[in-house]
């Protein structure tokens, strides 16, 4: 602990009488000669002049939504802003809402946003986090409630949250430092319902005074929702920002690092700020940093239960895994497995017509789409699996049916150690040559 005071103050009377005191010294004039008395006044001394100073005072408001009704539903965003808010509140930030606010319409968004503007006054650093859908329409940003539902560009502007309205209420609260992070660069749901200026991504935003934006990704870029319940950028923030010590600007760099690392550099985060006048650390350097965030009794039990079904074939005990466990990490990986296997299980009993003639890695006429024999698409696998028969449209099915899936890939029987065919479903994929037991193909989305 560091004591500090500006020589020569005086103080109020004591058991003894503190003639003046520095950092170095205290001599003291005795009314009483016991050393009770002198004892206890150092000690008064003491704690005068060790009086720590004023933290600043931090706000913050977390947001994430999954849960879309109109559009593809995310399993992470939710993870991701409970993780953040427990990290951040352990780090001395003050939330709005008490807590991480998970899939908000339009109403309950507008609401909260409220609430955050008036915890920002007298507030001296201020922080938005945000997981879930994003899009860009002309230039400008927009965050998705989870009951968006436009159908012409003008719907836009009053389904969604501009997020020039956040930078806004940033910039007149009067705060030293203004953090907000996008964890909001996924595929545009909405690309197929006409919205014709909307881009893929997110656009570059200019960073009012004393303000930092960080993207999980470059603008206009596409980010990953990752697998394992937590997004690759959340996850490496979460992680980052309990380093004590660490800067700001060194903070971010780390986090961009890392989920380049954790990516094989398919996503690389990207920050954009204005001069910082004043030095900002999440965890200062000599404080006692807060333990990362521990699992719950329900996400336990749940981890327990996953580890004996995950391989289960049957739809009804994977649904009665995530009726029971819906709001853990192992909530969501049930269910993506669960509709994996129902869009398998659909496939299968409806198999393409032409299947009297199937297809092989050397045999591969008419496919509908994109498609290229001895080709391999390398990127982020989203779900893997033998097939019944050694017909690569199957695997192409199985990626049109699978709304995350942009790439497939196809190994033949011949080319498998098992003797089994096996499809691959990508996304944010390369292409990359194969041989001759291998087909590749790209679905549009």
């Amino acid at each position: 602990m560091t004591c500090s005071s500006g020589q020569g103050e005086k103080t109020p009377q004591l058991l003894g009488q503190i003639d003046y005191f520095t950092p170095r010294d205290v001599v003291v004039r005795y009314q009483s000669g016991s050393l009770t008395s002198l004892l206890l006044t150092m000690l008064i001394a003491a704690a005068y002049l060790c009086v720590p100073a004023r933290a600043d005072n931090r706000v913050a408001l977390v947001i994430g939504n999954s849960t879309y009704r109109n559009v593809t539903r995310l399993d992470n965003p939710k993870n991701d802003a409970k993780l953040m808010a427990e990290t951040l509140r352990g780090l001395g930030f003050t939330l709005a809402g008490g807590s991480a606010q998970i899939d908000l319409d339009k109403a309950a968004f507008d609401d909260i946003l409220q609430q955050y503007s008036n915890l920002l006054v007298g507030a001296d650093v201020a922080l938005f986090y945000y997981a879930g859908h994003g899009v860009q329409v002309r230039g400008s940003n927009y965050l998705v409630p989870v009951n968006a539902n436009p159908v012409r560009e003008a719907d836009v502007l009053f389904q969604m949250v501009d997020t020039a309205l956040i930078l806004a209420a940033m910039e007149g609260s009067g705060t030293k430092l203004n953090i907000v992070i996008l964890d909001a660069c996924r595929n545009n749901p909405f690309g197929g319902r006409g919205l014709r200026s909307a881009a893929g991504g997110l656009a570059q935003m200019q960073a009012p005074e004393g303000t930092l934006i960080s993207y999980a990704t470059q603008p206009g870029n596409v980010a990953l929702d990752g697998t394992g319940g937590h997004s690759p950028y959340t996850k490496a923030l979460a992680q980052t920002i309990r380093k004590p010590g660490l800067g700001i600007f060194d903070t971010f760099n780390q986090v961009g690092v890392a989920v380049m690392q954790a990516t094989g550099n398919a996503q690389q985060p990207w920050v954009s700020t204005s001069p910082i006048k004043e030095s900002f650390q999440f965890a200062t350097s000599g404080a006692q940093v807060p333990a990362a965030p521990s699992p719950s009794a329900a996400t336990s039990e749940a981890a327990q239960v996953w580890g004996t079904i995950q391989n289960t074939t049957s739809i009804a005990v994977l649904q009665t895994f995530v009726d029971r466990f819906s709001d853990t990490l192992y909530g969501s990986m049930g269910r993506a497995r669960l509709e994996e296997l129902k869009k398998y299980q659909a496939a299968t009993a409806n198999p393409p017509a032409t299947d009297r003639n199937p297809v092989s890695a050397t045999s591969h006429v008419d496919m509908p789409g994109a498609y290229e024999p001895n080709m391999d698409r390398a990127g982020i696998t989203i779900a893997e699996q033998n097939l019944p028969g050694p017909d690569a449209r199957l695997c192409q099915s199985l990626c049109i049916n699978e709304p995350r899936c942009t790439a497939w890939v196809y190994r033949a029987p011949e080319g498998r150690t098992d003797g089994r065919p096996h499809c691959w479903l990508r996304n944010n994929v390369i292409r990359r040559p194969g041989d001759n037991a291998t087909i590749s193909g790209d679905v549009q989305r």
